[in-house]
């Protein structure tokens, strides 16, 4: 009788050595690879923050020197000789209003509540481009003279009939008319026009008689 004897026993074999110099290799070249990837990633962005910077810095340059041209040309600008006499203009109708407001207040031209009803008619008779800068109504409306402007010569007449159709202007006539260029004033020593309108003056007779006055110019 003959017995076989196994030779084939696992835990007698060799066991391989982990830290053998192929894998120490292995895993430093996987190290060194992992670093330069790592280093190339931080490096590009780097690069980005920096170019972003730049951008930012030279945009903030440009804003500021901006802002300083913007702050020099204003505090060179002088008060415009124009808006400040559109300034005075308000300031004399605001005056000649309050003026008006008082008279009619005081009773000194006795039928109030006619005359009254003239200046209503004026502030509904707006018209584009025509402006007043200045009535003259005598007692409750007996005579009546305006002053004006206009951008056209043709809209004096077309205002004239629309006062026409106001009940309390019905009867009214105008003796006089005249339209004519603004008169040139001088500022620093130069001669200039006041503006490109037309001023135009009606009365219902020539004399000029005192009465309730108004301004605005």
């Amino acid at each position: 009788m003959s017995q076989q004897i196994n030779l084939y026993n696992p835990a007698l074999l060799p066991k391989p050595d982990v830290f053998s110099g192929r894998m120490i290799l292995l895993v430093l070249s996987a190290l060194c690879i992992t670093l330069l990837l790592a280093y190339g990633v931080t490096a590009s962005l780097a690069s980005r923050a920096s170019a972003h910077e730049q951008l930012s810095s030279g945009r903030l340059a440009q804003l500021q020197s901006e802002i300083t041209r913007l702050s020099q040309e204003v505090s060179g600008r002088k008060p415009s000789p124009q808006l400040t006499a559109e300034i005075d203009s308000l300031d004399a109708l605001l005056a000649a209003r309050n003026e008006v407001i008082g008279v009619l207040k005081s009773g000194a031209l006795g039928d109030t509540k006619g005359v009254s009803e003239y200046f209503r008619a004026f502030a509904r008779q707006n018209l584009d481009g025509l402006w007043l800068t200045g009535f003259t109504i005598v007692g409750a409306g007996n005579d009546i003279s305006i002053e004006g402007r206009a951008l056209r010569a043709d809209l004096v007449p077309t205002y004239i009939q629309r006062l026409g159709r106001e009940d309390v202007l019905k009867g009214h006539g105008f003796a006089t008319l005249s339209v004519q260029p603004p008169a040139e004033v001088t500022l620093n020593g130069e001669t200039r026009k006041v503006g490109d309108f037309l001023e135009f003056h009606m009365a219902s007779r020539a004399p000029d008689t005192p009465g309730a006055r108004g301004t605005a110019r």
